[in-house]
């Protein structure tokens, strides 16, 4: 290895080690791969305001065989995207050639998530599958973006995989994902590490008007705010709708309802991820009083899904007010993202309440609500 002394910054030559002690491994990827991992270099470049014209300098300076694989990788990307023209301060792709051409579009729709696959093929013949995942919420944006092996969709297809795959339109999916990420302002890692791939792709095929997507730091909201009159009243509410469910609570059943707790009334939202952050701030304690007396009266069996507890709460007789239309689907997607780690605490079986999931939700809102837990 040469001397790396030639930079005279020595934060510009620890990131060029960093990068260079990332090559061994690149130079083993398919093109795709490779292509994946320019992003990711070029992410970085951006993020820690990284002259790129000095870091390519100084990875030239090095002279040494995996210097040149970084070089010849990051060229051998940035080539195949042309210069963007400018609309003010947006970059727009207005139709990059790159190496790869996009044989079809898919969307696959499991539950509640839903993703759009894009397959390529390079001029090797090699296939790669390029996945978008796609937020609910008011309106779309992008979640996890995966660059993926060509027989991926197959994989997904099979019987046991319960995911729904329908073909669509190359172009029309692709300016689909581009609306989503116009809307996304935080963008995933996934997101931010192949996004310059996926721009890169999807200029194939419409007219690409987002700038590359850059890591931004967080920004964790405060936990709604308790008051304690809305507790007093949920709480007696909830026990005169269901007074049998106010007995102490079995030690087997205790996680369960703690971690329940934790996403109806948590004290701090740092420990859950974007999507039930936002849950967290849609759901009033209404609509949980609502939901789970209407849960635990329709009994072990019963279906548990955003759209039924949407139901439930505007047909409960103890809740005086009601989800509006215009509301309906935001509400439904909070309960939905909320709801997801109730089959692993044995409150929901195959899409339906279990009797230990009886027992355990009214435990939890009484414990969110400020009842501490008894045995």
């Amino acid at each position: 290895m040469s001397d790396r002394s030639a930079s005279a910054d020595p934060a510009l030559a620890e990131f060029v080690e960093i990068v260079v002690h990332q090559v061994p491994a690149a130079a083993d990827l398919d093109a795709a791969r490779a292509e994946a991992w320019a992003s990711d270099v070029l992410a970085l470049i951006e993020e820690h305001d990284v002259d790129p014209v000095a870091f390519g300098e100084a990875l030239a300076r090095m002279g040494d065989d995996r210097a040149a694989t970084a070089l010849a990788a990051l060229a051998g990307f940035t080539d195949g995207l042309p210069a963007p023209e400018w609309r003010g301060d947006v970059p727009v792709w207005t139709g990059a050639i790159g190496t790869s051409t996009c044989e079809g579009a898919w969307v696959l729709s499991a539950r509640d998530s839903v993703s759009i696959a894009f397959r390529f093929v390079d001029v090797l013949d090699e296939r790669h599958v390029l996945t978008v995942d796609l937020l609910a919420g008011e309106e779309e944006t992008v979640g996890e973006v995966v660059v993926g092996p060509g027989d991926l969709l197959d994989a997904l297809s099979e019987d046991d995989a319960a995911i729904d795959r329908a073909e669509g339109g190359p172009v029309e999916l692709a300016a689909r994902c581009v609306a989503a990420l116009r809307r996304t302002t935080h963008p995933s890692m996934s997101l931010v590490v192949n996004g310059r791939l996926l721009l890169r792709r999807l200029a194939t095929l419409v007219v690409v008007d987002v700038p590359p997507p850059v890591a931004v730091p967080e920004v964790i909201p405060d936990p709604p705010p308790r008051d304690a009159d809305d507790d007093a009243y949920a709480l007696d509410v909830l026990d005169r709708a269901l007074p049998d469910s106010a007995g102490p609570v079995d030690h087997a059943d205790a996680p369960a309802v703690t971690a329940v707790a934790g996403l109806v009334a948590p004290e701090d939202l740092a420990p859950l991820d974007p999507p039930q952050r936002d849950a967290v701030l849609l759901l009033e304690w209404a609509d949980w009083l609502g939901a789970v007396i209407g849960l635990v009266r329709a009994g072990e069996g019963c279906i548990v899904d955003g759209e039924v507890m949407v139901d439930l709460v505007n047909r409960c007789p103890e809740v005086t007010t009601t989800i509006p239309k215009a509301d309906r689907d935001r509400i439904r997607w909070a309960f939905d993202t909320l709801i997801e780690p109730w089959p692993t605490l044995g409150i929901v079986d195959a899409g339906r309440l279990t009797e230990q999931g009886r027992r355990v939700l009214p435990a939890a809102l009484r414990l969110a609500w400020g009842r501490p837990l008894s045995r």
